[in-house]
């Protein structure tokens, strides 16, 4: 029987959407939506309005509606306007769940309505959810609206301002709104937005103060900003270079696909962006780009681009106010693309159920005959797969005059509208629509099976280490098989499965951030071999029974504002850029944002923009911005390229959801700026270049045909290159690669070179052409061309000197005499076999390698020399592979060519499903190229024309990439395949230095391993990974980045020292003497080896007091205790004199209990004006040996071992001279006064980790302190003194070691840490230094560690007791404390 009760339950579910959902809760209102297992019955709802000045809030809200039968359910509407969105329905034997969305606007004010549910299913139950929504305006009163103080310049967006809007935490605007047509951007959901000002307004109002007015909630908000140039002089001279230098009286010919006429403005601008526009016609605008020169003395570029025919140019360059435009009337004529004749594409099935070859797999074949190829690229879309290539590929029979063009595809399974289309040069020819032009339909089976895949549970968890990604892990069934897996916009492919198989399997995925999205609309795509998919976004019910949402976790939806960071700070606000890079370190301090939350620095000045520029990539050359947690604050290494723009750098700060430039974070971010320097921005080019006798008669073999050129690059110098020269009518292509050590001569700043085409006196007659063109300095500042690019961009041309004397410069013109026979036979394919046994080959191993081997008949003419064959494998989603082939023989009995080419394919590739083969590109004497497309092959040589895919999973490890490291070392991230059993990593350095790290607790999933241990180098090296059952993975290389700290540290190194001991440092079993002293096998440790750790059960924490309980038991005879004290006596400041002029004491701190034995201390010193200095104490305990590293230094952790973490915040030094000295006493006591014990105390410097040491021994027992000789100070890794004090009274006598050591901090700004550790040992060797004979010891003993409170000094107390036969009892315990009382007396 049905229940009131058990009708409806309600969870509100809110989604962001940038732009399009115009509604937030207020904070701490959200019902929690992974909570849903509760069914928040939330019924009272606030909303703010969209943009600033609406008088409607939207909102959006989803129900569940659960019947406890199996009837039909109907709803009313919520409000009158809206009516139910069905999100999810599900109807079993018992119950029927429907989750429904409701979304509207409503006016200012409350709205109380109600959601009926009714049950159609007899008896009709009906139930009502009372609900109601409040509309309310945002108080402008409470919010603090800016402008940035001065129009900001980016030279790819031009001029601008940020407009931000404070102390809104709890909404975010979609819009401002304005009494005028202005249009304000969002920069993503962070409450700034930007407002794009007309260039043109400077031109006459270069001085002025500018006013843009908003309307929130009723109330305008002016706010004022003043031109970029307001108070910035004039340019007093500057000229130009235009390129051509005749441009304004000869029409021009473009010297390739858009490679447009120049003008280079030289100027003595005392900013690095001055007023420089040039304008079309047409109102287009066009910023220039400074490529050199530094304060003073600037050059910029730009080019007259998108204007044809005979154009007046206007160019604004003014160096006096109310200077005129200058005129620049400019004729450009249009590059020769090329014209392909009237095509008629044909369309051909092959395979099951077609007439043609049934026997084959499915295929089908895209034909046509075309005219006047000109070397540009084709590209062929089929459904959502998009494959790009240029000649050879498709090419099957003829030359660049007239030719036949066959290729051959894997026939879809199934498309809602299955399709070929084939585009020349990624364009439709004019004239023609998309959905005209080269469009063939391709018919397909018709498959009924529309089971779509099904997400049975998913996760994201960070990962540690340098970088800021996540490991994304995914568990689907399909029925039919998973083919296409996509995250955020990314397919990553089928190599992310990691066990199971398609049909029912778990993916891993390393997710970063995407170089193309910034809205943070995280999605999840799934597609099966028939394209059946689910598309999951935040927030989006995934099932009911089990209930599953798909809900990005909160670091990587929340959105961040210039509200999050409490202050952005650099280890260096001024750089010198001057032939050396700027590494620098950023600091940001946020405590409102959360520390797994994904952001990275993007660069933005000249040259990173032209290396993102280069690469495709906005994200090229971004450096993750991680949290420290030992520094408590996000940090981020970054390099600024060398000989750079002078002046303020810009950047931006990405995250998921958006971007904040450096100004938008406001006046108050410090400004890193670049002081010394002298910009290089512009690549190496030409100054000379000749073809080698050009259009002379080929009249024997030893005549030279080629070009011969001097490259020149002022400031970096040349470092290497690539040239690619095409034949104008066979397609031929040579690729020339050299660098600076090929010149004939010169250096590099100047230099020539020469290259060689081959030509023989039997020759075919064409002309020669420079197609493509790569040239970098040493900074890898790039010149490109390519003459058939629809992306050229030609302000990095590298023939800015070859303008004036046109595209001709570039030809070579060869003349054959006699002229060749024609010879336009396609050979017969002889032969063609594979190396992959029974067709079938494994993706899931990295070397999959395939060999193929083939041979043709010899044409008449012969094979052209360098000319080879490429052999292309093709899958299913059209992903491609051209495995280069090299001629092996020419059968002069026989009259064949043999050819062979070996390539690997990629771990997944082609998965699930089947791999074709063609090949393509044979080239003749006479200039007649051939190939052979699928069907071809398959024709002659069935059992070798394809390849069945697997992908197997076995638990070999396999390393396929790392994080990007620095030279400075730290952790690492390694990623790859079946690494989840991974025990240990070992590190090349050298042949003779390798080292071996243990991994724990840092393996992610299948994917990942993080170590922790690269030491400090430059040079590259190898890693291997060894998993439990001793597989070991391919070896691997890691180049790290030099990177210099930006203040680098000099840690001294401990001086050798003599190995003792008896026998020497222990014996073989122990230790053993190296140049520097003694090494110790663990667990010994000491300057002989004689002393060894104890290894005790966890401490047990006193939640009433910094105290901590070691227990251990023993099988002596007699009852005795040591006691150990470590305490943090005081915080002394001292003059250069090092005389104490203040002493500290606490009286308060907190404990924290952390897990994993961990806690933490607190307290702090109270200065006037609330500028207090926090002392932070953190304590944890090791169980087991470990490897840590603080401070870039690898530091073994003994078991047993308690660690402290001591973070010193600011302290207002009495003088620039002073420095500070944190006093810790450590205490061995004896608490059997009458036996005959021993006590001495050695206070030395560590041989293994050049650290200094403390160990107070009685008898045969010692308390062994570490202290590190490094700190870490505001972020820097600096030298740390630690001396033993003597002007402090200690109590050392024959049962008690008593001494003060004073750790040195140096001067500091925000931060200092340190790190020392503490043990507990047996020593071998008892100690006999002061002594008293007294009745036989027993051999039990008790020992402790305390840090505990000494006058006002916060001390942490940990007693260790090492048990006899007999129970301890409290008033050794009491005695310990008794103790304690009076030292604080």
């Amino acid at each position: 029987m049905k229940t009131y009760e058990g009708i409806i339950f309600l969870f509100a579910l809110f989604i962001f959407f940038n732009g399009v959902v115009n509604c937030q809760l207020v904070r701490d209102s959200i019902p929690n939506s992974l909570g849903i297992e509760s069914f928040s019955q939330q019924q009272s709802y606030l909303f703010y309005q969209g943009t600033s000045n609406s008088t409607r809030c939207s909102y959006n809200l989803r129900f569940i509606v659960k019947d406890n039968d199996s009837g039909i359910l109907s709803l009313t509407n919520l409000l009158s306007s809206d009516i139910p969105n069905i999100l999810y329905s599900t109807t079993t034997s018992t119950s029927t769940v429907l989750i429904v969305e409701f979304s509207g606007t409503i006016p200012i004010g409350s709205h109380t309505s109600k959601l009926t549910a009714m049950s159609t299913h007899p008896p009709i139950i009906q139930s009502d959810y009372n609900i109601t929504l409040t509309c309310s305006l945002v108080d402008s009163s409470t919010l603090t609206i800016t402008i940035d103080d001065v129009i900001n310049f980016d030279s790819i967006i031009g001029y601008y301002s940020s407009i931000r809007i404070s102390g809104m935490d709890y909404h975010t605007f979609n819009s401002l709104d304005t009494l005028s047509s202005d249009v304000f951007f969002p920069f993503g959901r962070t409450n700034i937005f930007g407002y794009f000002w007309d260039p043109l307004i400077f031109e006459n109002q270069r001085n002025s103060i500018f006013t843009i007015s908003i309307v929130v909630s009723g109330v305008i908000i002016n706010l004022k900003t003043k031109s970029f140039y307001l108070n910035v002089p004039f340019p007093t001279t500057q000229f130009y270079d235009i390129f051509p230098q005749n441009i304004i009286s000869t029409p021009f010919s473009e010297f390739g696909y858009h490679y447009s006429p120049l003008i280079s403005i030289t100027c003595d601008t005392q900013t690095a962006k001055p007023y420089q526009l040039l304008i079309l016609p047409n109102k287009i605008i066009f910023y220039t780009k400074p490529i050199s020169g530094k304060k003073g003395k600037m050059s910029f570029i730009t080019a007259f681009q998108n204007s044809y025919g005979l154009n007046n140019f206007s160019l604004i360059s003014p160096i006096e106010d109310n200077l005129p435009r200058i005129s620049l009337p400019v004729n450009i004529k249009e590059f020769n693309y090329g014209a392909y004749g009237t095509i008629q594409i044909n369309l051909s099935i092959y395979g099951f159920g077609s007439t043609n070859i049934p026997s084959l797999i499915p295929l089908f074949q895209v034909s046509f005959t075309g005219t006047n190829y000109r070397l540009n690229n084709n590209q062929y879309l089929l459904g959502v797969d998009i494959f790009d290539s240029t000649w050879p590929f498709g090419f099957i029979s003829g030359n660049q005059t007239t030719y036949v063009h066959s290729v051959d595809f894997l026939k879809p399974l199934n498309y809602s509208s299955s399709s070929i289309m084939y585009r020349f040069g990624n364009t439709i020819p004019a004239g023609a629509s998309q959905h005209e032009a080269y469009y063939i339909v391709v018919p397909t089976n018709l498959v009924t099976e529309t089971t779509k895949p099904i997400l049975v549970s998913y996760s994201f968890k960070r990962l540690k280490g340098k970088n800021s990604n996540y490991l994304f892990t995914a568990n689907i069934i399909s029925k039919n098989g998973v083919k296409r897996i996509i995250l955020d916009d990314i397919e990553y492919g089928l190599k992310t499965l990691v066990s199971g198989s398609n049909k029912n399997g778990v993916y891993e995925i390393i997710y970063t951030l995407s170089p193309n999205s910034f809205s943070g609309i995280i999605s999840f795509l799934c597609y099966d071999i028939y394209e059946n998919n689910f598309n999951y976004f935040h927030n989006q019910i995934v099932s009911y029974e089990p209930l599953l949402v798909f809900k990005v976790p909160d670091c990587l939806s929340n959105y961040i504002s210039v509200d999050s960071f409490d202050n952005i700070t650099f280890a260096k606000n001024n750089l010198n850029l001057l032939n050396s890079a700027g590494y620098n370190t950023m600091y940001l301090n946020s405590s409102k944002i959360d520390t797994d939350t994904q952001l990275s620095l993007i660069l933005m000045d000249p040259i990173s923009k032209s290396y993102q520029s280069i690469q495709g990539n906005t994200l090229y050359g971004s450096f993750p911005i991680v949290y420290d947690s030992n520094l408590k604050l996000f940090t981020c290494d970054f390099i600024v390229p060398k000989n750079n723009l002078f002046g303020e750098v810009s950047y931006f700060i990405k995250f998921t959801n958006g971007i904040l430039t450096n100004y938008q974070l406001g006046p108050n971010t410090p400004k890193l700026l670049v002081n010394e320097t002298y910009l290089d921005n512009q690549g190496p080019i030409f100054s000379f270049l000749a073809p080698l006798n050009t259009g002379v008669l080929v009249e024997d073999n030893d005549m030279e045909f080629g070009y011969i050129f001097n490259i020149t690059d002022d400031f970096n110098g040349f470092s290497s290159g690539s040239i690619t020269v095409r034949g104008s009518f066979d397609s031929s292509k040579y690729v020339f690669n050299f660098s600076l050590s090929d010149a004939m001569y010169g250096n590099k700043f100047e230099s020539q070179y020469k290259i060689l085409i081959p030509v023989s006196k039997q020759c075919l007659s064409q002309v020669y052409i420079i197609a493509n063109v790569i040239l970098r300095d040493t900074n890898n500042i790039t010149s490109i061309y390519n003459m058939y690019s629809i992306n050229a961009d030609p302000t990095i041309t590298p023939f800015l000197k070859n303008y004036d004397m046109g595209i001709g410069s570039i030809y070579l013109n060869i003349v054959c005499n006699p002229p060749i026979l024609v010879d336009e036979d396609n050979p017969q394919l002889v032969s063609f076999k594979h190396s992959i046994t029974n067709s079938i080959i494994d993706v899931g191993k990295l070397n999959n390698s395939i060999r193929f081997d083939f041979s043709i008949d010899t044409p008449t003419t012969g094979i052209k020399d360098n000319q080879v064959p490429i052999v292309y494998i093709i899958s299913g989603k059209l992903d491609k592979i051209e495995c280069v082939s090299t001629l092996e023989i020419v059968d002069e009995i026989y009259r064949t060519t043999n050819f062979t080419c070996t390539t690997t394919l990629p771990i997944g590739f082609g998965y699930p499903g089947i791999l074709i083969f063609s090949i393509y590109g044979f080239i003749n004497n006479a200039g007649h190229y051939f190939g052979y497309s699928t069907t071809t092959i398959a024709k002659y040589f069935p059992s070798y024309y394809y390849v069945n895919i697997n992908l197997f999973i076995d638990e070999e490890p396999i390393i396929t990439s790392t994080d990007n490291i620095f030279s400075t070392g730290g952790n690492l991230l390694i990623y790859g395949r079946s690494l989840s059993n991974t025990k240990q990593v070992s590190i090349y350095y050298s042949e003779t230095n390798v080292q071996s790290t243990i991994i724990q607790d840092e393996i992610y999933g299948s994917s990942a391993v993080l170590i922790n241990s690269i030491s400090e180098t430059s040079k590259p090296f190898k890693i291997q990974i060894i998993t439990t059952s001793g597989l070991k993975s391919n070896e691997y290389w890691v180049t790290p980045i030099y990177f210099e700290s930006p203040t680098t540290p000099v840690i001294p190194t401990n001086p050798p020292q003599k190995c003792s001991g008896n026998p020497e440092c222990g014996g073989k079993s122990q230790g053993y003497c190296s140049p520097n002293g003694c090494i110790c096998f663990s667990p010994w440790i000491g300057t002989s080896c004689q002393s060894k750790v104890i290894v005790v059960p966890p401490p047990i924490v006193n939640p009433n007091e910094p105290s901590t309980n070691i227990i251990t038991n023993s099988t002596e005879s007699e009852a005795s205790s040591l006691v150990g004290v470590i305490s943090i006596i005081s915080l002394r400041e001292l003059d250069h004199n090092n005389k104490v002029i203040k002493t500290f004491k606490f009286e308060k701190w907190n404990q924290t209990n952390l897990e994993n034995n961990r806690n933490i201390y607190s307290t702090s010193i109270k200065f006037e004006g609330n500028n207090d200095c926090f002392i932070n104490v953190e304590t944890e305990w090791y169980e087991t040996l470990r490897n840590i590293t603080f401070a870039n230094q690898l530091l073994v952790m003994n078991p047993s071992t308690l660690k402290y973490n001591i973070n010193i915040t600011a302290y207002p030094f009495q003088s620039k001279l002073n420095t500070l000295q944190l006093v810790i006493r450590a205490k061995l006591t004896q608490n059997d006064y009458n036996d005959d014990i021993c006590s001495n105390q050695e206070f030395g410097k560590t041989v293994a980790d050049n650290s200094d040491f403390i160990q107070l021994s009685v008898k045969d027992h010692s308390l062994y302190g570490r202290f590190v000789k490094r700190g870490i100070v505001d972020g820097r890794i600096l030298s740390i003194d630690n001396v033993k004090l003597n002007d402090l009274d200690d109590e050392s006598n024959y049962y008690t070691s008593d001494s003060f050591i004073g750790i040195v901090i140096p001067q500091y700004t925000n931060l200092i840490q340190l790190d020392p550790d503490f043990g507990l040992l047996v020593d071998s060797s008892p100690t006999d230094s002061t002594c008293k004979k007294s009745r036989t010891l027993s051999k039990g003993a008790m020992i402790g560690i305390i840090v505990g409170c000494v006058g006002f000094v916060i001390v942490v107390v940990i007693f260790a007791a090492l048990y006899v036969k007999y129970k301890y009892h409290l008033r050794n315990l009491k005695s310990v404390i008794k103790m304690e009382s009076m030292n604080k007396n």
